[in-house]
């Protein structure tokens, strides 16, 4: 039997406005009652996820963030601190650089910044993931400063992210010294991060830490920066909003974010 459940947050445990229901929560609580260890594993870095810090505070107990970069302890308590076990970052320099390239090439651009000194955001990115930022943006992220990046997100005034999949890698692939990876992490922007760092990455980190093997896990998602911990994991289970590709590579398909689909599927592992 599965001993611990990693759910992804945005289309999948959230619904359409970034929140988590409470029949969602009423589940994750008796799951782990039952004795399931639930596990966050979503793109946003821990601070970005303060809606359900509140509502999960002392049930759940870790958090693998930033898409796999940074893996933390969840707060015990409402407005309580995460606590950093493992990072995956790149020199901030190279994040500086990535922004200069593609400003250079074109002054569309937007970005989002996590590195260890914060988090920043520029005009427009609060539009595009509204429920996950709660302060003002700043005209450049670059003055957030700090000495590693963990997570570097890009979006443009006029083009579809599915537009920066295609051109992002073949802008910036070679200017810098860390090898990076362009993905998209569901919201309406890319996300640009190192090449080794991925939700499996960092599950299969904190699982190793735990002492639960890939057999034990159950992984539930819906966007392609899911797609390496469904198939890493014992059970990979794709919400029915899930993109075409997770949705075949999925042991099991279940209902849609939007209507609770994740409390449903837990609420069936307990026989309700």
């Amino acid at each position: 039997m599965a001993k611990l459940i990693a759910l992804d947050l945005d289309g999948t445990l959230l619904d359409h406005r970034g929140r988590i229901s409470g029949r969602a929560v009423a589940a994750i609580e008796a799951v782990v009652d039952a004795g399931f260890v639930v596990v966050l594993a979503t793109g946003r870095p821990p601070h970005m996820a303060v809606a359900v810090t509140e509502a999960l505070a002392g049930t759940v107990r870790h958090v693998v963030g930033g898409n796999g970069s940074i893996i933390a302890t969840f707060p015990a308590a409402a407005g309580g601190e995460s606590t950093v076990l493992h990072l995956i970052g790149f020199d901030i320099d190279d994040a500086v650089g990535v922004i200069a390239t593609l400003r250079d090439h074109d002054d569309g651009y937007g970005f989002a910044l996590a590195t260890d000194a914060g988090f920043a955001h520029e005009p427009g990115f609060a539009d595009r993931m509204p429920a996950a930022v709660h302060d003002d943006p700043v005209p450049d992220v670059t003055v957030l400063g700090g000495t590693q990046a963990f997570k570097l997100m890009a979006f443009h005034a006029s083009r579809s992210v599915h537009e920066l999949l295609a051109t992002v890698p073949n802008l910036i692939g070679g200017t810098t010294s860390s090898e990076l990876l362009v993905s998209h992490m569901g919201a309406d922007a890319v996300e640009i991060g190192p090449a080794d760092a991925d939700k499996c990455t960092g599950l299969r980190w904190l699982c190793d830490h735990l002492g639960v093997t890939a057999a034990d896990v159950i992984a539930i998602g819906d966007e392609w920066n899911d797609l390496t911990m469904l198939e890493w994991a014992g059970r990979g289970v794709a919400m029915g909003n899930a993109a075409d590709r997770i949705r075949q590579i999925a042991d099991e398909v279940i209902g849609h974010h939007a209507e609770d689909g994740v409390a449903i599927y837990l609420e069936s592992l307990l026989g309700r």
